[in-house]
């Protein structure tokens, strides 16, 4: 287990330098004028050598900073970068903590309901809120909200995130998605789970259903359904980008997404901008969101392994 982990971190590592090297990339355009001085068009113009030498500017800028530096205001970068990415924590994690108990709990539901009248509210439900967009919820609960305000029932902001129903609208934006892949995910692995031979075993002796499903489905299903974590991670960190920017919630995610730029801006003579040393503390950040949940993911997966073995 410890050599998968250490796997994982090279990994990261490499995909992280891979990642720095294409940030680096020179941004060398050459202009065409026509007359009086008229923009033509323009042309890139890639060199090795100029990347070579943003790589070695880059890393002397590190280590004479001590950090990512200074922005244009004087404020240190890193500090700026914190703030906002722990800003943006505290939407995305209790989105993935309600994402893997209410999904678990709704899961539950899904299988428990299967062949009864509230079906309907079961694996259909999940199944078709797993097919519709993110936004498309995201519009139809604003939707709703507006309605209701227009009613006086509520009074919601709806962007910011200066308020406590800023966060706490986002965070449900946020879960839906995790909540009902989880929900999904614990639905088949219950539904693998009870055909095995200890749960016939368990149930020849006379043990409860509730009994069987709790403490012997569900615990042995567990490590199985921890193993998709990653995978709900990516996936909600990609969600975390649509949520931030469309409703103003201005953590790690709207700034790096406003660093990106735009296709029609050119740096021309420049080695790097200050939005390429941000860009490269944003990155640094996520990825070791996503170093953290695939290693739960690579042990809960070992766990699964060693008990499919011991059966």
């Amino acid at each position: 287990m410890l050599s998968s982990i250490i796997s994982r971190i090279i990994i990261w590592f490499l995909s992280f330098a891979l990642l720095l090297l294409l940030l680096l990339v020179p941004m060398d355009t050459v202009f065409v004028e026509g007359r009086g001085g008229s923009f033509m068009g323009a042309t890139y113009d890639y060199q090795v050598a100029r990347h070579v030498e943003n790589i070695k500017t880059f890393f002397t800028y590190i280590r004479e900073t001590g950090g990512l530096g200074t922005d244009e205001a004087g404020d240190p970068i890193m500090a700026k970068i914190l703030t906002v990415f722990l800003r943006s924590l505290l939407i995305f994690l209790p989105a993935i903590v309600i994402g893997f108990f209410l999904g678990i709990t709704k899961g539950i539901f899904d299988f428990k309901n299967r062949k009864s009248k509230r079906k309907l509210l079961g694996q259909p439900v999940t199944i078709g809120l797993l097919s519709i967009p993110d936004i498309v919820i995201i519009v139809s609960i604003q939707l709703a909200v507006i309605f209701l305000y227009r009613h006086g029932l509520v009074d919601i902001s709806l962007y910011g995130h200066d308020r406590l129903e800023n966060v706490l609208m986002n965070i449900l934006y946020l879960s839906i998605y995790p909540v009902m892949f989880i929900s999904n995910i614990t639905y088949k692995t219950l539904e693998a789970e009870q055909g095995l031979d200890y749960v016939r075993t368990a149930r020849s002796k006379g043990t409860g259903e509730l009994k069987v499903l709790y403490i012997h489905m569900l615990k042995n299903g567990m490590p199985k359904i921890l193993s998709h974590s990653n995978t709900m991670v990516l996936y909600t960190l990609s969600n975390l980008f649509i949520v931030e920017v469309f409703t103003e919630y201005r953590g790690a995610a709207f700034y790096m997404y406003h660093t990106l730029g735009s296709a029609t801006e050119f740096y021309v003579g420049a080695l790097f901008t200050p939005d390429t040393i941000a860009q490269i503390g944003y990155v640094f950040l996520f990825t070791l969101v996503i170093l953290f949940f695939n290693i739960v993911s690579g042990v809960a997966r070992a766990k699964v392994t060693l008990r499919e073995g011991s059966r």
